[in-house]
């Protein structure tokens, strides 16, 4: 069986690899925090350099330096993770840490036992206080970085645990020559905890960046709906539940009218504004499981599932009255208003349309709404065209 100072500078030497190791690997992650995630390796690492110097004539300096220099891991890692969801650390608290660890240390220094218990405690306390805010601000989906994340910090909690129970179980207590099963059970735990939170914070941070160039792959920067790939994506599914279920489901081709003359007399950042009020207002006006989405250039597509031909016509006429009502083009001294022309097809089970199919009837309905003075709903079944309902036309 090793002795402890092996042990100690085993720990050491892992720690400081494993910072290197977060460095190297989570050098695009360092506005998330990788940067004050290798300091708390660091830290961890040089506590137990300070540990391996037990041996010598005057042991109490280096445990209590390591003390202080493990505390300052932990305040680091509270801080990795407060940068992590951009949230303004409190300094002077994390800063409490190292000062809290050196007086308690101090207040119990000829004490040996209490003095583990009172100092693991403290740093049983700040691991808690990380766990804590690992739960009430988790923002990202569960996923398999914050898994090993929470087990690294559970596994920590439980190695303070068993030394606040078993002081036994801390290096600080015993003869550099001699070991036990307690002491190195804590020492394991500890050890593949400390990694576990590198590694698990390392596969957060990617998830993050996924997440977001998943986000940006589908969705529309401006008005931030689902593009086209992500819409025909979500299209796809919800024609196929529809057969599944044999229930119909409605689609709402829309475009906005003489949006070219606003373009060009208001200008492109007048044109985005109005694409980007128009977005907000259909979302507001569709069911949670309703799917909105840009269909291209100003074209939008509503689908909703489950729906019928007069709740479809009922909610294309209050779009149109929505947008005509609240939507304007503002250039120098004057106003214009901005309506859309929507182009409504419904899917019934019995007709077993395809989806490519749907859009083009959507969309020749669309073509009907222009063609007979915009601003209005446009019908479009297999079989003929119809007006499903007629705003007042002022394009």
């Amino acid at each position: 069986m090793p002795d402890l100072t092996t042990i100690a500078l085993m720990i050491a030497l892992s720690s400081g690899s494993s910072a290197i190791s977060v460095i190297l690997t989570g050098r695009t992650h360092w506005r998330e925090g990788s940067l004050l995630m290798a300091m708390t390796m660091t830290c961890y690492g040089l506590s137990y350099v300070c540990i391996s110097f037990m041996a010598s004539p005057n042991p109490t300096q280096w445990f209590m330096a390591a003390y202080a220099v493990f505390a300052c891991g932990q305040s680091c890692w509270l801080a990795t993770i407060y940068r992590f969801y951009q949230i303004r650390p409190p300094w002077w608290l994390l800063l409490c840490l190292p000062l809290w660890a050196l007086l308690l240390f101090t207040l119990a220094i000829n004490q040996p036992e209490l003095r583990v218990r009172l100092v693991s405690g403290l740093f049983l306390c700040s691991e808690i206080w990380g766990l804590l805010l690992l739960a009430r601000r988790r923002s990202e989906p569960l996923n398999k970085g914050s898994v090993v994340l929470v087990v690294g910090v559970l596994m920590f909690c439980s190695a303070m645990l068993l030394r606040v129970f078993l002081p036994n179980a801390s290096l600080t207590l015993r003869d550099p020559a001699s070991s036990s099963t307690h002491l190195l059970l804590s020492f394991t735990i500890l050890f593949i905890a400390m990694h576990l939170k590198s590694t698990g914070f390392l596969l957060l941070c990617s998830g993050r960046q996924h997440n977001r160039l998943q986000y940006m792959a589908n969705m529309d920067v401006l008005t931030e709906l689902p593009n086209r790939r992500a819409l025909m994506q979500s299209l796809e599914i919800m024609c196929g539940q529809a057969q599944l279920y044999q229930t119909p489901f409605s689609l709402l081709m829309i475009d906005v009218d003489h949006f070219k003359r606003v373009n060009d007399a208001c200008g492109h950042q007048e044109g985005d504004r109005v694409l980007t009020q128009i977005a907000h207002l259909l979302q507001t006006h569709v069911r949670p499981h309703d799917i909105v989405g840009r269909y291209g250039g100003e074209e939008f597509v509503i689908a909703c599932p489950n729906t019928d031909t007069l709740n479809a016509s009922l909610l294309a006429d209050r779009m149109c009255h929505a947008v005509r009502s609240a939507v304007a083009a503002h250039h120098a001294q004057e106003t214009w208003p901005v309506t859309i022309s929507v182009g409504l097809h419904v899917c019934y089970p019995a007709e077993a349309q395809t989806l490519d199919h749907a859009l083009l009837c959507a969309d020749q309905a669309l073509y009907q709404a222009k063609t007979n003075g915009r601003n209005r709903v446009w019908q479009q079944d297999s079989t003929h065209a119809s007006p499903a309902a007629t705003a007042s036309v002022d394009a």
